[in-house]
């Protein structure tokens, strides 16, 4: 990124001594300009006093901590937080939920949290009661639930207020128009104390169809915090000279614009035998990384993008080996996968299971396991698939089955129980031990569901920290105590405080992920039929919805995009 010259908007940024909003496109210099204002700001403050920078996803922490280190020294850094709304919401909660409760909190996992609502039927309200009650009357959290806990904490608390206001005296709040009303809240409830900084583009707001997200949160804002209010949307230090930006915006807007030379297509052909859409991205990958490789001197940063998590998986399968094309043989290429893990992770707490079983009475170990079935179904139905319910039935049917000391029916049960009765040994090895249970997922079509769903565990990139996990479950004999519960928890402590490491050079997740992250290049995948970039204008709001995440994703990009589409694939913009 070119340094950022301190123009008359910039140094009236700096200046303004109340709230601040600052709206503009990606590269503009919001980020850079509020760290700047923190690090004005930070000699003010007493020895224990720190600036809050909250974002939405440990990608974006990750982003703004890359950048402090080219503009704070070791000190200043140090005196800045950068956290993810979810783990600064957790401390707060886990720290003074007793003021509402009376009761130290307690808090329900992600995965299990799916689980659970798959018992409530789709029917949302009577979860949103169920997951209140726990709430109210347990000190028992989801996670959703932990933005309004910690809101009517600072509401309602005049001494937890003024504590963290006194702690942050400056609160930085990025990608401000994706904020909830219990962001929201907690924010405007900070800022009674505290300065805050709203960074803010009205055209990223793509998470507009989750609950509480408001398009006129920025009008919110200017209404109860009045502040100073700058526009830099101008202005484009991320991708000056490519076009990418100028394009994005005419996408967004379906106007007429000159394809820029940043900007390259290729096709590929639905016909029989022809090139796929995975084989075509990987020759696009191969042939980007080589282009970039030689016009910056160094080892390019890629992302290759797609709408639909089932289309970056078929993407990830396929790079991942050598294909061989007319034009040569590709070579495999290393890579991240950013994706949606629930069920992943739902299929590897049932091999978890099975780890458990030489220390376990038959009834028991069975139990467990089915359990951990009916649940991997449970997170598929939360998904939208309607016949996982029919899968969970049955499974519970062979739990009471065998409780009740009767045989079970179906396929699924009686395949577990001869894994069991064939025995199971294992050595104290965690990676061979799973793969040892992980064999036995086989004698229904259930169990190869889950066999394919738990080979992807190695893309969670916490399989250092599982085998540490299982490591420390082993009873030293014959099983694995507890082993499905503690890979549980140590899953979800990744999520909430692992920062997202960029180990590979190229990365694949889907559109939505890719916010606040920057690569050198970038490819949009269009898959043919359930994960097409535009579809025919039947719904207004869906294709406004669908054009903003282009503009995300076009964005992404410093210096390149390429597309890979279908032949028949609708214009992004119209002629000129």
């Amino acid at each position: 990124m070119r340094p950022l010259e301190l123009d008359d908007t910039r140094r009236a940024i700096l200046a303004s001594p109340g709230h601040v909003l600052i709206e503009g496109g990606p590269g503009c210099g919001k980020t850079t300009i509020a760290l700047l204002k923190a690090l004005q700001e930070l000699d003010s403050l007493q020895d224990e006093q720190r600036v809050l920078f909250l974002s939405f996803s440990r990608a974006a922490v990750r982003q703004i901590t890359d950048r402090m280190d080219g503009l704070l020294g070791r000190t200043a850094r140090q005196r800045l937080e950068v956290r993810t709304f979810h783990a600064f919401f957790l401390e707060l909660v886990r720290s003074h939920s007793r003021l509402l409760t009376g009761r130290p909190a307690s808090f329900v996992t992600p995965d299990r949290e799916r689980e659970l609502r798959a018992d409530f039927g789709g029917d949302k309200e009577a979860w949103a009661a169920e997951t209140q009650r726990r709430g109210d009357e347990e000190g028992t959290y989801v996670f959703d639930l932990l933005a309004g806990t910690a809101a009517s904490l600072l509401e309602g608390s005049a001494a937890v207020r003024d504590l963290y206001s006194n702690i942050y005296p400056l609160v930085i709040v990025d990608e401000f128009q994706d904020t909830n009303i219990d962001q929201w809240r907690a924010v405007k409830a900070l800022s009674a104390t505290s300065t805050v900084i709203c960074l803010a583009d009205p055209d990223q707001r793509i998470f507009g169809h989750l609950p509480g997200v408001d398009e006129e949160r920025i009008d919110h804002a200017v209404a109860h915090l009045t502040p100073a209010r700058f526009d830099l949307s101008q202005d484009n230090h991320r991708s000056p000279e490519g076009g990418l930006l100028g394009y994005a915006n005419a996408v967004l807007r379906n106007t007429p614009t000159p394809i820029p030379d940043g900007i390259r297509t290729l096709t590929y052909s639905q016909r029989w035998g022809a090139v796929s859409p995975e084989v075509r991205t990987h020759q696009t990958v191969i042939a980007l990384q080589s282009h970039l490789r030689s016009k910056l001197g160094r080892e390019p940063t890629l992302a290759v993008l797609a709408t639909t998590n089932h289309l970056v998986g078929k993407i990830s399968e396929t790079i991942s080996v050598e294909n061989v094309t007319t034009h040569g043989m590709l070579p495999p290429v290393q890579h991240d996968l950013h994706w949606d893990p629930e069920l992943t992770a739902a299929a590897g707490f049932v091999v978890a299971s099975l780890l458990e079983w030489p220390a376990l009475p038959r009834l028991e170990a069975l139990v467990r396991t089915l359990r951990a079935v009916a649940d991997y179904y449970r997170t598929k139905f939360t998904k939208g698939t309607s016949g996982a319910k029919a899968k969970i039935q049955t499974v519970e049917r062979a739990v009471t089955a065998l409780t009740n000391g009767k045989p079970p029916r179906g396929k699924t049960a009686p395949a577990i129980a001869a894994a069991y009765d064939a025995g199971l040994k294992f050595v104290g090895q965690p990676v061979n031990d799973w793969q040892e249970a992980r064999a036995r997922l086989q004698g229904s079509k259930e169990l190869d569901e889950l066999f394919k769903q738990v080979r992807m565990l190695r893309l969670l990139n916490a399989t250092d920290q599982l085998a540490l996990t299982l490591a420390q479950a082993w009873d030293g004999a014959t099983a694995y105590t507890d082993a499905a519960a503690a890979m549980r928890r140590a899953l979800a402590n990744a999520q909430l405080t692992t920062s997202e490491q960029n180990a590979s050079p190229v990365a694949l997740m889907n559109m939505h992920r890719s916010k606040g992250k920057e690569f050198d290049g970038v490819i949009i995948v269009e898959g043919a039929f359930h994960s097409r970039l535009l579809e025919p204008d039947w719904d207004p709001e869906r294709t406004r919805n669908n054009r903003r995440l282009l503009r995300v994703a076009i964005t992404r990009a410093r210096h390149m995009v390429f597309f890979v589409r279908p032949e028949d694939a609708l214009r992004l913009t119209p002629p000129t």
